[in-house]
């Protein structure tokens, strides 16, 4: 989970249990709402998360899939 500074918002993504490991999550400050981009990471949990000021991003590296192998990719949420 990060601050989007960009948009105000809170992005999460991942969870604690398997059905809700691949979600992407935005919450506005009132309402959390699922988000269905064309491209998503894999599901994963304890996946550090940051906002990037220079990129005006938010930053996902990581992972873990529950496979016993943690991952190691990075993924961007924002415009850019």
């Amino acid at each position: 989970m990060a601050y989007d500074a960009a948009t105000g918002t809170v992005v999460l993504f991942g969870g604690f249990n398997l059905r809700d490991l691949g979600g992407t999550w935005v919450w506005d400050g009132s309402t959390w709402t699922q988000q269905h981009p064309t491209t998503s990471p894999p599901a994963r949990w304890l996946a550090p998360m940051t906002y990037d000021a220079a990129t005006g991003t938010v930053v996902l590296f990581g992972g873990d899939p529950q496979t016993g192998n943690d991952l190691g990719d990075t993924w961007v949420w924002g415009s850019g």
